[in-house]
């Protein structure tokens, strides 16, 4: 309530408008004093912050985000407490929509997913690397940003790693048998309590939930109240993507089936196996989705996983499966190429043969050589 524009936090952060408000927390537009054209975006709890556990979350949200620095994951610029103790973050402000606003709208184009599901895994890659489960994966919490270039394809960020789950750290310990998450993208070792068991799998069990509804447009898991949607985690079995769209590679039925397994033992191991299996192409997860072999295309993703990697129609994937330092297959040279690069390869030739008889023509050979003279010994 202390919050209106024109208020200066921090003697940094002048506020300009609400940009929205939740049962916990409101965010507010507010722009850098001291960095003309700067906006950023203020996010403070309600209430004044809650129990002690709410608040820790909270900081933890920003300290994740700060630590990871990501290109796939919001930034995190400062956190402070109102005059009346009331924690807020600084945070970069984002343009755009969240991936679930763009579902409302139907599902996503194949290719289109392939490329979005990589940023999706980069940035959550990165965070498992430094032990970092974010365990709240869903729609909402993935942000679509104007691409920065003339690219139609979307910039994610990643957003709330508010209950997220962070290797042997020990300021924060979830207690056993409590349910967090979105029940919908939850997977079952988190429906049944056993946090214990989460681990990046659980992530990649989510994602596979995302990547299904991304394609087929409805979700993986569903039902008329939450212990329903949480009975068909932990039993249910999702309808076959195969079924609802059965104009989709094998191998991207595949791999979304591998991580929707419930069985921990025989899920997808990480995000870097799930994309791989997804596109045909590996995860950088340092700085986001990288090809083997030069820039990819917006439509590359989905190319890996529909074009055979032999044969004539095979050639395109070939360029892009071909290991670093080897040279490509003299069929692959030719059909990139093109006749006016082979046209300048005959006049190279034409032109060398020329000037060797030139100068074979214009210079003189030396004398043969003269016997030496006997020397007695």
């Amino acid at each position: 309530e202390s919050l209106a524009p024109g208020v200066v936090l921090g003697e940094t952060y002048e506020i300009t408008r609400l940009i929205g408000r939740g049962g916990m927390g409101a965010v507010w537009e507010a722009k850098h004093l001291r960095l003309p054209g700067r906006f950023v975006a203020v996010k403070v709890l309600l209430g004044g912050g809650g129990s002690a556990e709410i608040l820790s979350r909270f900081r933890r949200e920003v300290e994740i985000a700060s630590r990871l620095g990501h290109p796939n994951i919001v930034e995190a610029i400062d956190f402070n407490t109102l005059p009346d103790g009331t924690p807020y973050q600084v945070l970069e402000r984002l343009m755009g929509e969240s991936l679930g606003e763009r579902l409302r709208r139907g599902p996503i184009p194949l290719a289109e997913t392939m490329s979005l599901v990589r940023q999706i895994a980069s940035g959550l890659a990165a965070a498992h690397r430094e032990g970092i489960v974010h365990r709240d994966l869903k729609p909402e919490n993935i942000f679509l940003c104007p691409p920065p270039d003339d690219s139609p394809i979307a910039r994610i960020k990643i957003l709330d790693f508010g209950i997220s789950k962070m290797r042997g750290a020990q300021t924060f310990k979830t207690q056993e048998s409590v349910v967090m998450g979105t029940p919908q993208y939850m997977s079952p070792e988190q429906a049944s309590g056993n946090n214990q068991a989460v681990d990046e799998r659980t992530d990649v069990f989510a994602l596979g939930a995302i990547v299904y509804e991304m394609l087929s447009g409805q979700m993986a898991f569903a039902g008329e109240n939450v212990l329903t949607v949480m009975v068909q985690v932990m039993q249910g079995e999702p309808t076959p993507l195969a079924h609802v769209m059965p104009s989709l590679p094998a191998s991207v039925v595949a791999a979304v089936e591998s991580a929707l397994t419930k069985d921990l033992a025989k899920r997808c191991p990480n995000v870097a196996a799930f994309v791989q299996s997804l596109t045909g192409r590996p995860l950088d997860a340092r700085t986001g989705p990288v090809a083997a072999a030069g820039p990819a295309s917006q439509n590359d993703d989905a190319l890996a996983a529909t074009v055979p990697p032999s044969g004539p129609a095979g050639l395109s994937a070939l360029a892009h499966t071909q290991a670093p330092g080897k040279p490509a297959a003299p069929t692959a040279t030719v059909a990139r190429t093109g006749p006016r690069v082979l046209l300048a390869l005959v006049g190279a030739c034409a032109l060398t043969a020329g000037a060797f008889f030139f100068l074979k023509g214009s210079v003189q050979p030396p004398p043969p050589p003269q016997p030496a003279p006997a020397v007695a010994p």
